[in-house]
């Protein structure tokens, strides 16, 4: 569903041009999990930014669901990430003037697949039956966090890319999130990429990648 080959990003710095991804090759099937993991500064939200149109990589190529995304305008780009790609940002990135239950159907109507029934039964799954008309700042941490979950996945969309999606919670409300997250993304049929820093996490994941120094080791 999701092949990336030979992927580099260089960026220009004071001490000269800094090599973040160096020919990085990866794909995910559709309803596969994969960890994606590795120390601070290999590159992991660089590949993310890159697989998920939110950046484009210098070289390689990048097919998601059959389409090329490699050469794509702004414009382009925004289109593939409307219908094709949810995403569950670290810093959750929840609107704030927008409901809970606005913040939920943002993605899918940006797609245009706005499914009533789909998003009631979202919204009871993450546990946020009667608190659909709160907004972000009346929520607590894991509450915000399971809302940027359903939007990722309320458009069903092809892939779902996540960065640290548990990294500011306690670890039994980590590990709940997380479960969630992979049923939601299997119901969906999604291929599921997180970037992680927890071995615990990564080890529930179906398959394990690291990177290393912008490499796939």
């Amino acid at each position: 569903m999701l092949d990336a080959t030979d992927l580099t990003k260089t960026y220009d710095t004071a001490d000269g041009p800094l090599t973040v991804l160096d020919h990085v090759s990866l794909s995910v099937s559709r309803g596969e999990s994969v960890a994606l993991t590795g120390e601070s500064g290999s590159g992991k939200s660089t590949l993310l930014h890159c697989l998920g149109c939110l950046d484009s990589p210098d070289s390689g190529e990048i097919i998601l669901d059959g389409q090329a995304l490699h050469g794509l305008g702004e414009s382009g780009r925004a289109e593939v990430r409307r219908h094709q790609i949810g995403v569950v940002f670290q810093s959750l990135n929840l609107i704030p003037s927008l409901t809970v239950r606005q913040n939920l159907s943002f993605q899918a109507r940006l797609a245009g697949r706005v499914d009533e029934d789909w998003l009631a039964a979202l919204t009871d799954r993450l546990g946020l039956a009667g608190l659909e008309d709160r907004y972000p700042e009346q929520l607590s941490g894991g509450q915000q966090q399971r809302v940027a979950i359903g939007r990722a996945v309320a458009g069903r969309p092809a892939l779902v890319l996540a960065d640290e999606p548990t990294g500011n919670l306690d670890e039994d409300t980590a590990d709940r999130v997380l479960t969630l997250l992979l049923d939601l993304v299997r119901e969906t049929g999604a291929g599921f990429l997180m970037v992680t820093h927890s071995p615990r996490h990564a080890a529930r994941m179906g398959r394990q990648l690291h990177l290393e120094a912008g490499r796939i080791t």
